[in-house]
């Protein structure tokens, strides 16, 4: 006769356990008078010591929220307080008083979108906001001037041509980035867009990784000619190509794990000294934000973002809890630890890629790079924009966290027609260099964190330099609203973050220098805070300076990187430097 079997053991028991806590099943098996309770928690924390944003979110996770939502629209009620952090999570922001009702941002995995998916966005932004997109700086676009009773059909408009806002505000993983030239680019090592996609469809049907313990952002790198800044990123898989070596990994194509950008925080994305296969990078990327989920800190905001969870534990614990939720995965996926000494030499990024008539992979088709005035468009140039995908190019439209379209498809007896068509819609296809690498948040003008007008301010700056000089090289202006850091003025060559003038108006504090991929580096103080008013001559001395100084052919990144403290003020006007000092 077998033996009776033993009952679980203390490591089921406290799986078991730890299940019917997150599924809020544990509820049943407690005493009437709850005398025999443990204290409630949430991963670990009891719920009085969660801050106000977890609280709300245990008790109305945002996937549950859509009747309340119903209410809202019905009432012609504006969330606000919790009720719109809650709201974020579905892709509808509040930003009153700065600009009228709702912003909504898209989400768009990989930064695509399809010519008939941009026309109906276009009919939404003349419908129901406010005549208007920005594309951001993460390469999506935001429709603002939504008002309640407009948000359901927004949404029931964006289903029909299978888009969606959900996961792309508050505690989400935030639209998944990817090399907007994937598939096409001449020098990429692989297309990873549709491990963007299958990620980002993973997580907006996973439950537990909605509403975690903080904003993420995670980027493919394909190794192409644009830049995706990776390493700005939460996660950052970063294609490489592994040469022969010692250490018994096969060559080919792998992507590196990079962890815990934040530049917003002065910390890029760190090599992990882990490889995984491009087709792992899903399951890789699950398992990471599952660690987060259970270990990030959900009683102080400002130390919830990843990077704090990494500075805290260490990469080696992180790494290792990682593995660990692979092995429960059973999909036999392993972290693989590798020197990059091991990595060829990543192929070249084209600081000016994204604008202008260039050559695809593919022999006699073209991508289009579409230069905007820091991210506008109106109604009509995107349904122009969409028609011209589908007419002329391959019905691919790819969206840049420089803040512009590019057509993709374009065969060569087209691109004279293409560029054409582009010109009547009142856009272009050309950019001076200023203009080119000018990236800017939304500013003080519709967001309620904001000290500056930034999409105002970056405008006057470039017309009055591009007035002024032409330049043989690239160069990035960052114009960021707050410390936020959206968009990220520390990688610029010249950054600009809102702040306080001296008089207690509008100003900025300015740093040069900045840099990702191969020139990455955070950039260094110059001045500041200097009124909004007197950037544009400030920058224009600075810029004279530096054309007056360089070695023939020198960036201004080289340039100012040369430079110690003393050297880099000595570039304001005298009265600038003098309060730099």
């Amino acid at each position: 006769m077998s033996q009776p079997q033993p009952g679980f053991s203390a490591e089921q028991q406290d799986y078991l356990v730890n299940v019917l806590t997150r599924l809020n099943l544990h509820r049943a098996f407690q005493g009437r008078d709850g005398s025999d309770a443990a204290p409630e928690t949430v991963h670990g924390t009891p719920l009085e010591d969660l801050c106000k944003e977890e609280l709300a979110k245990h008790e109305l996770h945002p996937l549950d929220m859509w009747r309340q939502l119903e209410q809202w629209e019905a009432e012609g009620h504006l969330a606000a307080g919790l009720d719109q952090f809650l709201l974020r999570h579905l892709g509808f922001f509040n930003v009153e008083p700065n600009s009228p009702g709702y912003m909504m941002r898209l989400r768009m995995p990989a930064n695509i979108l399809r010519g008939e998916q941009m026309r109906v966005l276009g009919d939404i932004a003349e419908h129901y906001a406010g005549g208007y997109s920005h594309v951001t700086t993460r390469g999506s676009l935001q429709l603002r001037e939504i008002q309640p009773g407009s948000v359901i059909p927004i949404i029931e408009a964006l289903q029909e041509v299978g888009l969606t806002a959900q996961g792309t505000g508050a505690d989400s993983a935030r639209n998944l980035t990817a090399s907007p030239t994937a598939g096409f680019d001449p020098v990429e090592l692989i297309d990873l867009k549709g491990y963007a996609k299958r990620l980002s469809t993973r997580i907006l049907h996973t439950r537990e990784l909605q509403g975690i313990p903080r904003k993420f952002n995670v980027s493919f790198d394909n190794a192409g000619s644009i830049s995706c800044v990776s390493d700005t990123n939460d996660i950052g898989f970063l294609a490489i190509d592994v040469q022969e070596n010692d250490a018994g990994v096969p060559p080919g194509i792998w992507c590196r794990i990079h962890l815990g950008g934040i530049t917003g925080h002065k910390d890029f994305a760190r090599d992990t000294g882990l490889v995984c296969r491009p087709e792992e990078t899903v399951d890789v990327a699950e398992a990471i934000l599952r660690v987060f989920v259970e270990h990030g800190n959900r009683t102080n905001r400002g130390n919830a973002r990843l990077k704090y969870l990494l500075d805290g534990k260490g990469f080696d614990w992180f790494c290792a809890r990682t593995q660990e939720k692979l092995d429960s995965f059973g999909t036999g996926v392993t972290l693989t630890p590798l020197s990059p000494v091991h990595d060829a030499p990543r192929p070249a990024i084209n600081r000016q890629g994204h604008i202008g008539v260039h050559p695809q992979k593919q022999a006699g088709l073209n991508y289009v790079g579409v230069a905007l005035e820091l991210g506008r468009m109106s109604p009509e140039q995107m349904r122009g924009l969409g028609r011209i995908a589908q007419r002329l190019g391959t019905n691919d439209i790819r969206l840049t966290v420089w803040q512009n379209p590019l057509i993709a498809g374009v065969a060569d007896a087209d691109v004279e027609t293409v560029c054409a068509e582009i010109e009547a819609l009142g856009l272009t296809t050309r950019a001076n260099a200023f203009a080119a690498g000018a990236v800017a948040c939304t500013g003080k003008w519709g967001c309620k964190l904001a000290a500056a007008y930034t999409k105002q301010d970056a405008t006057a700056l470039v017309r009055h330099l591009e007035s002024r000089f032409t330049l043989d090289q690239p160069i990035n202006i960052h114009f960021t609203g707050c410390a936020n850091s959206c968009a990220q003025h520390y990688i610029g060559d010249i950054g600009l973050a809102g702040a306080a003038a001296p008089d207690g108006g509008e100003g900025y504090m300015i740093v040069v220098g900045g840099g990702s991929d191969g020139d990455q580096g955070l950039a260094r103080p110059l001045c500041g805070p200097v009124a909004a008013d007197a950037v544009p001559e400030l920058l224009e001395h600075v810029m004279a300076e530096y054309l007056r100084l360089r070695a023939p052919g020198q960036s201004f990144l080289d340039f100012t990187r040369s430079l110690d403290d003393d050297a880099l003020r000595a570039l304001l006007p005298p009265a600038a430097a003098a309060a730099a000092a």
